[in-house]
């Protein structure tokens, strides 16, 4: 990719993915100067003709939101490479036309040009930025900020941050904005740390969650599933990480899920909500890179379960016999009638693995060893347990299925 150092952003209505401002360094005058467009379908970058305003396009808040039916990129804040004072304009950005027009609602929390914003999501169509820091010297804000794209007007929210955080990984779950990490500044320093909140927009009121396990800051975090990913980040050694950590809101818990190749920090990152996540660029840990990464869940795959059915037969002591038995239903749960193929070994308590793959009918072939060793062929539906039963006659009688030896 061409980016090393921006703000990544999907763009559902084109399904393609953003790196909007950022910078190929940190010397002075390394600052883009067009929104970087990545296509899925075709698997190639294109820099796009729309050019900045400004050149303080970095650490934005980018996001999309909606206007009079069409959808826009916002983005608020930055600053340049080297420089000590920030940017309080705002600037939309149409994918659809490649155009980028001015937005008459400069942030106030940019307090006099000195400050970046912090994490940022979206909820009900409406901007949350939440924390960020002051340049010079670096300090981190606990402030709360709303904007509403339709009347173009910014709200500071009662709210705020317990503690004052710069860089949080933040996203929107549901009726709720959650953060897992951020950055605190020591002695000058930036420092990871493990914070985590949950703040309700609607009731303007924030608590404290499960912090998430590992310190990281300069970062994102993405919903994906209705799940929380925070993906790598961090400055203090031994970050930056390619970790992704997992936030679950139903049980307040967290999990690590498949790291990502490239361990890096500051990287435009995005994702489509269900089976893609872009990731790209940022520092490796303080080399920029331009790599690229792709996570990809294809959707549900076909399932190929295992089943354990217990069978406790019956069977004739004596006899050997090949029989076609009845209609078998081994236990087993399944979501789906499976089509299988098992073979079932029988002692006293039998036990047998099948391996399905979810069709309509189900058809298993099963070897059972008693005392004697009957060989069955069952059509099966995979949800219960047989007990078969043979019960000898006092005189038998032949049939045609099965043929029993002639009587003595």
């Amino acid at each position: 990719m061409p980016a090393v150092r921006a703000v990544g952003v999907y763009f559902p209505a084109n399904g393609k993915f953003y790196a909007m401002g950022g910078r190929s360094s940190d010397a002075a005058g390394s600052d883009f100067t067009h929104p970087f467009e990545y296509d899925p379908a075709t698997n190639t970058w294109t820099t796009k003709a729309a050019t900045y305003a400004d050149n303080q396009v970095n650490n934005m808040a980018c996001a999309v939101l909606t206007d009079a039916g069409t959808p826009y990129i916002y983005c608020v804040g930055g600053s340049a490479a080297t420089q000590a004072t920030t940017a309080n304009r705002m600037f939309r950005y149409n994918p659809a036309t490649d155009t980028i027009s001015a937005v008459a609602a400069p942030w106030p929390g940019a307090l006099g040009n000195t400050t970046l914003p912090g994490g940022f999501s979206v909820f009900n169509n409406k901007l949350y930025i939440l924390g960020g820091f002051t340049v010079s010297p670096p300090a981190p804000v606990n402030t709360i900020w709303e904007f509403t794209p339709t009347t173009n007007v910014w709200v500071q929210k009662a709210a705020v941050l317990p503690v004052a955080r710069a860089y949080l990984p933040t996203t929107t779950i549901g009726s709720f904005i959650y953060t897992g990490g951020g950055t605190d500044v020591q002695g000058g320093l930036l420092v990871d740390t493990t914070d985590s909140f949950r703040y309700n927009p609607t009731a303007d009121s924030i608590i404290t969650i499960a912090n998430i396990p590992r310190a990281t800051g300069e970062t994102r975090a993405l919903t994906f599933n209705g799940l929380m990913w925070v993906l790598g980040g961090g400055r203090t050694a031994p970050n930056p990480s390619n970790e992704v950590d997992i936030y679950n809101p139903g049980t307040n818990t967290w999990s690590v899920g498949a790291p990502f190749t490239t361990a890096r920090r500051n990287f435009p990152t995005d994702t489509n909500g269900t089976s893609r996540v872009w990731l790209g660029g940022g520092y490796a840990p303080t080399t920029a890179t331009n790599t690229m990464e792709i996570y990809s869940q294809c959707g549900t795959p076909t399932p190929t379960p295992t089943a354990t059915p217990t069978a406790t037969p019956t069977a004739t002591p004596t006899a050997t016999a090949t029989a076609t038995a009845a209609t078998a239903t081994p236990t087993s749960t399944a979501t789906a009638t499976p089509t299988a193929t098992a073979t079932f070994t029988p002692t006293p308590t039998a036990t047998a693995t099948a391996t399905a793959t979810a069709t309509a009918t189900a058809t298993a072939t099963a070897t059972a060893t008693a005392t004697a060793t009957p060989t069955a062929t069952a059509t099966a539906t995979a949800t219960a347990t047989p007990t078969p039963t043979n019960t000898p006659r006092p005189t038998p009688t032949p049939r045609p299925r099965p043929t029993l030896p002639p009587r003595p």
